[in-house]
């Protein structure tokens, strides 16, 4: 049933086209913004529990509503799951990329821009193989917390794993870059969420990209603390692609080589899916998932 509530979710986005319209999570934002204006004068806010208290809500009345369904019908619930997987991943990662490439195929500043502004948070280097390199490494990025993280948490946690992933990234997203005891907590549970899920897709890029130098570029990784997950992932994934950047040419020829790049890592995250996909086929065959 797993396997099937992902496959039927993907299908869903493809067939239907991006489902972002109904992905909106201000309703989260909003929750927060009242639990921490009446929560935030008392200590125990400031740090994990904070964090509990802001995430348990939410999920415990996904879980009655849950409940609630499956006393009626098994089916409503397996339709619930589908529902609540395809709203826990971001944004269509494709169709965010092909219109990212078709803005610097036809020279939209506007566009570019809008999509840049999303896709990366940071502000870019103003060297132009620095950009292109991070650029590259954000998009490898960006497909762990719209698929790959929400994946690995659906099948571990079901529903309630790829709505805590879900939530975890969108308060991670909000407290970047904010120092604090309960930012902190935000951080620190983000970094242990995506640990297992990172280096799974980094062994799905060794498989679907080069594997030695997926693998070299994985070792090439110093440290072994839970922060180093991003990490892993872009390395990865870059050595995997075997990035070579275009140096010294006409802008023409960097513009097209940009382009080129960020095909192929759209490219590599989407075999990547696919090979988990059918890893997943084969143990739910072998009956190790349900």
């Amino acid at each position: 049933m797993t396997l099937i509530s992902i496959l039927l979710g993907l299908a869903l986005e493809y067939f239907l086209g991006a489902l972002d319209h109904l992905r909106n999570r201000d309703w989260f934002d909003q929750y927060n913004r009242w639990l921490e204006n009446r929560c935030s004068s008392h200590a125990l806010w400031e740090g994990p529990t904070g964090v509990i208290l802001t995430l348990v809500p939410p999920l415990a009345l996904l879980v009655l509503i849950a409940h609630l369904l499956s006393s009626v019908s098994i089916v409503l619930t397996f339709f619930l799951a589908i529902a609540v997987f395809v709203y826990s991943m971001g944004p269509d990662f494709n169709t965010l990329l092909n219109g990212y490439i078709d803005a610097l195929e036809s020279d939209d500043d506007a566009a570019i821009s809008r999509i840049e502004s999303f896709l990366f948070r940071e502000e870019l280097s103003d060297n132009k193989e620095e950009r292109d390199k991070t650029a590259i490494e954000t998009i490898l990025l960006c497909a762990h917390e719209h698929i790959f993280g929400v994946i690995f948490w659906f099948i571990t946690l079901g529903m309630v794993g790829a709505m805590l992933y879900c939530l975890v990234t969108r308060l991670a997203d909000k407290f970047e870059g904010i120092h604090g005891d309960y930012a902190e907590a935000v951080n620190n549970l983000h970094h242990v969420l995506m640990w297992p899920s990172a280096r799974l897709q980094a062994l799905g890029f060794a498989l679907g990209g080069s594997l030695v130098d997926a693998l070299e570029g994985w070792r090439s990784v110093e440290g072994h603390s839970l922060t180093i997950s991003k990490e892993i992932i872009s390395t990865s994934g870059i050595w995997a692609l075997q990035y070579q950047p275009e140096l010294n040419a006409e802008y023409k020829e960097e513009k097209e080589s940009y382009i080129g790049w960020v095909r192929q890592a759209q490219a590599l995250a989407n075999r990547t899916l696919i090979v988990w996909l059918t890893i997943l086929g084969v143990m739910t065959l072998g009956g190790w998932l349900a």
